[in-house]
């Protein structure tokens, strides 16, 4: 596909990125030419130099051709006339990042007039996944699929764990559990196990299930409490903040907010009446204990400095606290976080760019069977797809243990009529399934590529 992505800040290059691994076109255009050049030459893709709202740019970066457009700069009202001229212009489908929380109903109003395909907003996402997260502890990373009917977590063996040097299979008799063993990382060897499979001290666990099912296991082997959240602090006031007090001040949850700016605490308090805010500087580790830190069920580091967010953090989690989350954007940072066990970090601009991905595939529709989401998982060594079954699907009511599936391959969920079940051998898909499909294999179109 011919793909134009407008905005080369740390959203747009993540987006570009990921695309052009993915094998399509890109385009990038940017008004900072030096910004430019270094994405030009770490991604080997076409750059425009210019402003993305004008029309001899996107005429240049050959718009009207194009499949799809995403305007990803940091203003909602260029990304908007963006969408617009790009519409006009003969572009099949447009993405406007739209980040002011003041403009969400709005633009869901006239999305249609607006020619919008989709619009994402990166810190409404990234707290819908903190919201996610802090079911689970800091030592799990979790992650939704397949419109949230689905949780991928991972998570670490470590030397105390009941798992170790156990099969697989005799785990799931033992526990009791529904969940599904989908990847193993393993010396930097990435393993799809099987039910003799057996789990060693530093493996790396892929577990797939519902939110409900994740929480069981997880609390029956004893890395999870069953203490449920009731306090919740946050250090930084930003956007995501505001999108996730709004969040968890609907479930009932107490929420304190710490904020060193002034506009911005006058803000908050303004919005949310409801919940405690704080003037004062999150980094102060006095002031933390002061405002009863060690009460706390969650802690949440969102402030623009990566560095302070991980250091709050360790402070929190030294002290107790149950679910501890960092905003981190630095990819650089992840073997420190990994090594602290802060694997539950949030980077705003890869769950954007997973989205903007996952929608693309759905894009990429065959004569039959297509993908209608992707996440990738372990490093972006493994993918887990939903496919939709069509008229096309060479194995319609064939029993799973029957099909010929590639090395490196598992059927793991099959949604019949709204049910989402673990996939086994005598599980027969039937046309309209939906299937989800882990993969070592990269770039699946179809459903019959599973087949040797």
């Amino acid at each position: 596909m011919k793909i134009v992505v407008v905005g080369d800040g740390k959203v747009g290059f993540a987006i570009a990125k990921q695309l052009n691994q993915e094998g399509h076109d890109i385009t990038v255009v940017e008004n900072k030419v030096n910004v430019l050049s270094s994405t030009m030459n770490q991604l080997d893709i076409v750059g425009v130099q210019g402003n993305g709202a004008s029309l001899d740019t996107l005429l240049e970066a050959r718009v009207p051709s194009s499949d799809l457009l995403i305007a990803a700069t940091s203003t909602d009202e260029v990304n908007i006339i963006c969408c617009l001229l790009a519409k006009k212009l003969g572009a099949r489908h447009t993405i406007a990042r739209i980040r002011n929380p003041e403009y969400n109903n709005t633009v869901r109003l006239i999305k249609d007039e607006l020619g919008l395909s989709m619009s994402i907003n990166p810190e409404q996402a990234a707290a819908r996944e903190i919201l996610r997260a802090i079911r689970f502890s800091n030592s799990i990373k979790v992650s939704s699929f397949a419109k949230g009917r689905i949780e991928l977590a991972e998570v670490k063996v470590t030397e105390n764990s009941p798992l170790l040097n156990m099969r697989v299979v005799d785990i799931n008799r033992r526990f009791k559990t529904e969940v599904l063993f989908v990847t193993i990382l393993r010396d930097g060897e990435v393993i799809i196990p099987n039910g003799n499979t057996v789990i060693y001290e530093n493996d790396r666990l892929t577990l797939t299930g519902s939110a409900t099912q994740l929480e069981r296991f997880f609390i029956k082997i004893g890395i999870l409490s069953d203490r449920t959240v009731n306090e919740v602090m946050i250090v930084g006031g930003g956007r995501i903040t505001y999108y996730l007090t709004r969040m968890l001040l609907e479930l009932g949850m107490a929420v304190k907010i710490i904020e060193l700016n002034k506009d911005k605490c006058i803000n908050l308090v303004e919005k949310f009446p409801q919940a405690t805010v704080i003037h004062g500087d999150g980094t102060d580790h006095e002031l933390l204990l002061s405002e009863s830190l060690e009460e706390m069920d969650a802690f949440i580091a969102l402030t623009d400095n990566d560095e302070e967010n991980v250091i709050i953090s360790m402070f929190a989690q030294s002290h107790d606290v149950t679910h501890v989350l960092p905003k981190v954007n630095r990819v650089s940072l992840g073997f420190l976080l990994d090594k602290l066990g802060l694997e539950n970090s949030i980077t705003p601009k890869f769950i954007t760019a997973n989205q903007i991905v996952q929608y693309v595939r759905a894009m990429q529709n065959t004569v039959g069977s297509n993908v209608e989401s992707l996440i990738k998982l372990v490093d972006d060594k493994v993918e887990a797809l939903e496919f939709r079954v069509r008229d096309n699907c060479r194995f319609i009511d064939v029993p799973i243990k029957d099909l010929n599936i590639r090395k490196g391959i598992i059927i793991a969920y099959i949604t019949h009529k709204g049910v989402s079940k673990v996939a086994t051998g005598d599980t027969r898909i039937q046309l309209s399934d939906t299937v989800i499909i882990i993969s070592k294999v990269a770039g699946l179109r179809d459903i019959n590529d599973l087949l040797s």
